[in-house]
């Protein structure tokens, strides 16, 4: 089928769109994707804001409201299905060893999974990725939430009219947008800093093995911004954008402002990435990161790449969010570069339905 619809389109009007919905305590984005020509392109991208108390912590508090602005994503974009993602401050991740010559996977997984997971196994529902093969087995990337998480979100989109395609760890979908086939061999840390939390993830192979999450964002930094030079939010997001860590003499009071906030950003990334690196005995061998990738919307603070690289030691890139959905040599999206860095869990999500992609 696929091959017979890349040979013979259909009509733009008649493509089948693939849309992909970010559920925050902030906001909901969505990205909605589509074929034309043999090519995959961006149809349409927005976000709505979440009123406070909408969502807390990963739980739908106010289900009524979510519900009401998912249908109205669902008539503005034009969606009937989508794929979503689930919180990640809600999910137990993590890795175990299959042994050889087993290659029953699920009964592998399915062996231990109390001394991980400490839920009722009839209260959770699992997931679990093969992440690589070595002579004593099969190490298997394990994802389980609460049933009634999934419960949650499940009916509220069947409430909004939006039939769920999948839903799956947020950072899974960032993996799928950013990492290339070239660094997919290696194991990556991706940061994502958004505007109230940072998400933290670690993807070996191509798969997310460990995740978390910093109470700390953009807005904090645009506080301090604020508190320092006594000027209103808009002029201080402003000041925080342009100048942001960039280490020069006119420069220095900004910096010293920034320095002590995302000093606790930093100081749980090199905690995180010193916890992977050195795996203590009877855990599990980790192959060491050996690369840093950063997106969210204060991804774009200048000079942050450059800080962060300074103090971890290790090459840190801004992420290309559309690295495996299209070429930019051939096609441009309508979504700027900067803001693109926001959508990147949307991106994944919507590539899910791309009837050519890899993963």
């Amino acid at each position: 089928m696929n091959a017979l619809l890349s040979l013979f389109p259909p009509p733009s009007a008649l493509a089948p769109l693939s849309a992909g919905i970010d559920i925050s305590g902030g906001s909901v984005k969505c990205v909605v994707l589509k074929e034309r020509a043999g090519r995959c392109e961006l149809a349409s991208y927005g976000e709505t804001p979440l009123a406070e108390g909408i969502v807390v912590g990963g739980d739908i508090e106010a289900r009524d409201k979510l519900v009401e602005i998912l249908r109205t994503v669902r008539l503005r974009y034009g969606i009937r299905s989508a794929y979503a993602c689930l919180p990640e401050r809600k999910a137990y991740l993590y890795q175990v060893l299959v042994p050889a010559p087993s290659t029953d996977l699920k009964s592998g997984v399915e062996f231990d999974f109390e001394s991980h997971v400490p839920l009722p196994p009839a209260e959770t529902i699992f997931d679990f990725e093969m992440v690589r093969t070595v002579e004593a087995g099969t190490f298997v990337s394990v994802t389980a939430y609460a049933r009634r998480i999934i419960n949650q979100y499940v009916s509220a989109f069947a409430d909004a009219g939006i039939a769920l395609r999948s839903l799956e760890v947020e950072s899974q979908a960032l993996a799928r947008a950013a990492i290339d086939t070239i660094d997919r061999k290696e194991t990556l840390m991706m940061i994502d800093f958004g505007r109230k939390t940072t998400r933290i993830a670690i993807a070996e192979y191509g798969v997310v093995a460990f995740t978390a999450t910093v109470d700390v964002g953009g807005d904090a930094l645009t506080t301090a911004v604020m508190k320092h030079f006594n000027v209103p939010e808009n002029e201080a997001e402003q000041i925080k954008n342009e100048k942001g860590f960039l280490m020069n003499k006119e420069n220095k009071d900004l910096v010293e402002a920034l320095m002590t906030t995302v000093s606790v950003v930093k100081d749980e990334i090199a905690k995180h990435l010193a916890y992977w690196n050195n795996a203590s005995a009877g855990d599990i061998p980790h192959k060491p990161v050996s690369k840093v990738m950063v997106c969210g919307g204060n991804a774009n603070l200048r000079g942050f790449p450059e800080y962060l690289e300074g103090s971890l030691n290790l090459p840190v890139s801004v992420a290309s969010v559309w690295t495996n959905t299209f070429s930019l040599d051939e096609y441009i999206p309508a979504m700027p570069f900067t803001e693109s860095l926001e959508y990147a869990t949307a991106i994944g999500l919507a590539m899910r339905g791309r009837p050519s992609r890899q993963w």
